[in-house]
């Protein structure tokens, strides 16, 4: 009858261990916490092979999973960060012995702002959200870590400053950005439109390829959008419309590096997602559009969220002075 594991302490670590499996695992340095924990693995099985993953071993793991069911760029994102904190907490780092501290000291980098933090602290979040569902986990050690606050893009442009963006726009990438700005789309669904997703006066990307996965995201064209779109279509019609004088199709990187290089001539910061908070500030201050509708425009599930990002009518008192007077017409005190 082979003999039953039990555990033993260790100098030289001063430690509780056991061995099972050919691998030793440390139950700590308290002598009854280490019993408790032994018995508690030793009546479930499975908390032993969660105590001897690795970080690095889950990561893969996960990575795996998100190359085969979600976006390329999910995955390249995923991937850029996981490499990273790894590259940071070693490869040997179990799952249990993970703290806040680890995560904190990995993100305190000099060229991270806010946003990048938070957004390294979301991908290793949902890695050990991903593998508590999954099973590999019991729990996640870091549940409830609090990320900074994401540094907000609250830029907007007036017609006269986006006459300014427009004089230093050579082609192709004029018509970038005039679909941007007369349709409000999001910058990612205007350089990824194909020929097939056009129907009439409208963009409709399939539910597998729009923000959310759960619809089908539609863009309504104005005579412009439609105008640029249709001869685009034609000159591209398999493949990413909007491409650049090379017949590449652009990325985020090379719009930025050419809005980096308007920016410099304007002397005002120029980005693209300025063209939809633009557009969402002219249709609710002078298009006549409710938040609603702006919402569903713009490709928002929540019309709370318009009010909440497009916070831009608070700079601009005239119009709030004539919504309030506007709001009383009629009124009984009046």
């Amino acid at each position: 009858m082979p003999r039953q594991p039990k555990p033993f302490f260790r100098k030289q670590t001063q430690s509780w261990y056991f061995s099972t499996g050919g691998q030793q695992i440390n139950l700590g340095k308290d002598k009854d916490a280490a019993f408790a924990k032994f018995h508690q693995m030793m009546a479930d099985p499975a908390t032993i092979a969660t105590d001897n993953t690795t970080l690095y071993e889950l990561s893969q793991t996960y990575l795996d999973w998100v190359q085969t069911n979600r976006k390329k760029a999910t995955y390249d994102r995923s991937l850029h960060y996981l490499k990273s904190f790894i590259d940071k907490v070693g490869k040997q780092l179990k799952v249990t012995h993970l703290k806040p501290f680890h995560v904190n000291r990995w993100i305190d980098k000099p060229t991270w702002n806010s946003t990048s933090r938070a957004d390294a602290i979301g991908v290793v979040q949902r890695n050990l959200n991903w593998a508590v569902e999954q099973g590999y986990l019991l729990r996640n050690p870091i549940t409830g870590m609090r990320k900074p606050k994401k540094k907000r893009r609250d830029v907007f442009y007036t017609h006269e400053q986006w006459q300014q963006i427009r004089e230093h726009a050579k082609a192709p990438f004029d018509d970038l950005l005039d679909f941007l700005y007369c349709t409000g789309c999001r910058p990612i669904e205007a350089r990824t439109i194909e020929a097939r997703f056009i129907l009439d006066d409208m963009v409709i990307f399939p539910t597998d390829q729009s923000k959310g996965e759960t619809e089908p995201r539609v863009i309504y064209l104005v005579p412009k959008a439609a105008e640029i779109l249709a001869r685009l279509a034609t000159k591209h019609p398999t493949g990413h419309v909007f491409r650049n004088s090379k017949g590449r199709s652009w990325t985020k990187d090379s719009i930025k590096c050419r809005l980096d290089r308007i920016s410099k001539k304007v002397k005002f910061h120029v980005i693209a997602y300025g063209a939809r908070h633009s557009w969402a500030t002219h249709a609710l201050t002078s298009g006549g559009i409710d938040s609603i509708a702006a919402a569903h425009l713009m490709g928002h599930k929540d019309p709370a969220m318009v009010a909440q990002v497009y916070s831009h009518l608070a700079k601009q008192p005239e119009f709030l002075r004539a919504q309030a007077a506007k709001a009383i017409q009629g009124h009984p005190s009046q």
